[in-house]
């Protein structure tokens, strides 16, 4: 900032060659006292400076920066470290000149950053110095002021500006709008440069036009909009369930009408001419005794549609977010929660499971164990009237791991393949109960087998039943021994076996393969042991033996397969496998 001090240089001239006390001062601030103290000294002492505290200039043709220091004391200014590419003249002050206007000139910035020098200005005995920032802009950049108001239908101008230190070019993504200038050079004295950007006429809705002003390697974009030739205030909010009217302004001169998608919409007018105006529409949403809803709206003015969603408020309907969404896969019972003002009733999409109303809040899921070889998922669902509907997804995982050459299928079943030791093993295993095997396809070869097993074992001792069905050699077997030393055979040998006859035909025939373990109704320290074949009416094959399981709560390891490698020209397709766990 430059002040013209020509007037107050001459009064201190003056002043100065009168010889009083020795001091430059303007001869409005500084007064003489002739009766001067080392205290009055001090407090006279006065240095004032016009600068900014900040300054940015241009990386080319930056020009200077000017202000003035006024001072009755000695003062100097320091550059901050690095600051060597701006000059300050004078850099301090001189015995005839304690007032001065102060130059700061700039070498080019020919760097990609930004750069910054802090000037210091200190005055002898003065207590607080003054700090100056001067920001030298990177090559190449690029200031843009866009346009700050909404184009009128009518069309017209608007102005934006540009300040950049490189070539420029400016550009429109629509040709509506356009530029009374392209292109240019920068401005050699770093003044902004201002555009003229016009519209045309609109007779169309709203429309948004982006504006790209490019500088160098600098990009800078904005968007203007344009008024339509209509106007259309929308409705804001949901209507309430109950129903309710609210209002929708329009404002045009020219034909229009408005329609809905839903019924449950209505209008007081649904076309008609304007005059320029601004127009009520009345929209109604009917009473909604179901779930939220929305519908859309088209308003249609000289043949341009604009569209806009509304909603309306509905009976509360949902299923209470249960404490968990995953289910026992032993099967479980689980009560859900339903919060609802309207009447309903509940589903599942999963065969197998069932849902029972308990009261107007509650209804049971009923979920089987699962007899898949994946997890089930299952939704349950409540719906009311009007479409009113709500849903839960609930998971089940699976029941079995698997070992061998095994493939499950889409189906959620399971391929067991011959040429290793594949097997179904249930996870938590099973001391009672019923395994019953649903198959599907099946390939018995010479060799070809399905075992089941359970292996279990206590202290000092184990036992081990089978269901040996293998072709041309089936029995019932029970190996090894129970706590105290007892043989499995309830004879007193060391096993049990009790053959049955199951030909290869009947092998490649097999459709179920039922096996229970329970303890032996008359004497619960034997076990009882049942084959059922294609789920006859009669056993196919039963033992007793020793129970291993009698007086401990061990659980054995169960399942079913290939006991054997055999050839991969046998297999079987396990279908399903339910399992009946039988109460102690």
């Amino acid at each position: 900032m430059k002040i013209n001090n020509n007037h107050m240089k001459t009064i201190i001239k003056t002043i100065a060659c009168l010889g009083v006390l020795g001091l430059a001062a303007s001869c409005q601030q500084f007064e003489i006292d002739t009766q001067m103290t080392p205290e009055k000294a001090a407090a006279s002492i006065r240095m004032v400076c016009d600068a900014l505290p900040s300054y940015t200039v241009a990386a080319t043709n930056p020009g200077t920066v000017t202000f003035n220091v006024s001072s009755n004391t000695p003062w100097a200014i320091t550059r901050s470290s690095g600051a060597d590419w701006c000059t300050v003249t004078p850099s301090s002050s001189s015995a005839g000149a304690l007032i001065s206007d102060v130059v700061v000139s700039f070498e080019p910035n020919t760097a990609r950053e930004d750069r910054t020098a802090t000037l210091t200005l200190k005055g002898d005995k003065v207590g607080l110095p003054v700090t100056i920032q001067i920001t030298q802009s990177r090559q190449g950049r690029l200031f843009v002021t866009p346009v700050v108001q909404d184009y009128a239908a009518t069309g017209g101008p608007l102005t934006f500006t540009i300040q950049t230190n490189v070539a420029w070019e400016v550009r429109s993504s629509e040709g509506w709008l356009s530029f009374n200038r392209e292109s240019g050079e920068p401005d050699p004295d770093g003044r902004t440069l201002t555009i003229i950007a016009t519209a045309a006429p609109s007779d169309v809705l709203e429309r948004v036009a982006t504006v790209t002003v490019t500088a160098g390697v600098e990009e800078e974009s904005f968007e203007v909009t344009q008024k339509g030739k209509f106007e259309l205030s929308e409705i804001s909010g949901p209507f309430s369930g109950a129903g309710e009217t609210k209002t929708l302004k329009l404002r045009t001169d020219l034909p229009w009408e408005v329609n809905c998608d839903k019924d449950w919409i209505t209008f007081d007018k649904e076309s008609g001419v304007g005059d320029g105006s601004s127009l009520d529409i009345k929209v109604t949403a009917a009473p909604n005794d179901g779930m939220e809803r929305n519908a859309t709206v088209k308003v249609t003015v000289g043949g341009v549609e604009k569209t806009f969603e509304v909603s309306q408020s509905g009976a509360v309907f949902e299923i209470v977010a249960p404490a968990s969404t995953e289910v026992d896969y032993h099967g479980q019972e689980i009560t859900l929660e339903v919060n609802s003002s309207l009447a309903w009733e509940p589903s599942t999409d999963m065969d197998g499971w069932t849902v029972k109303k308990t009261d107007d809040s509650h209804f049971m899921l009923t979920v089987p164990f699962n007899n898949k070889f994946v997890a089930k998922k299952g939704i349950v669902t409540i719906k009311g009237p009007n479409g009113a509907e709500a849903s839960v997804e609930m998971t089940q995982s699976c029941a079995f791991e698997f070992e061998g050459n095994y493939v499950i299928q889409d189906d959620g079943s399971v391929k067991l393949i011959g040429d290793a030791t594949s097997r179904v093993v249930l996870k938590d295993g099973m001391r009672y109960g019923t395994v019953d095997i649903t198959l599907g396809d099946v390939s018995f070869a010479a060799s070809g087998n399905l075992w089941f097993e359970n292996h279990t074992s206590g202290d000092g001792w184990g036992a081990q039943l089978y269901n040996w069905c293998v072709v041309g050699k089936t029995r019932l077997r029970a190996e090894g021994n129970v706590a105290g030393g007892k043989s499995m055979n309830a004879e007193g040998t060391s096993y049990m076996s009790s053959s049955y006859n199951l030909s290869e035909a009947e092998f490649n025939a097999m459709t179920g393969y039922k096996m229970t373990l329970a303890p032996n109704a008359e004497n619960p320290s034997l076990l009882d042991m049942t084959f059922v074949y294609n789920n006859e009416d009669a056993p196919r094959s039963q033992a007793t033996c020793q129970n291993p399981f009698y007086g401990n709560d061990v659980v054995g390891k169960t399942f079913f397969g290939f006991h054997s490698a055999a050839t991969a020209d046998s297999w079987y397709v396990v279908k399903r496998c339910d399992v009946t766990f039988l109460t102690e």
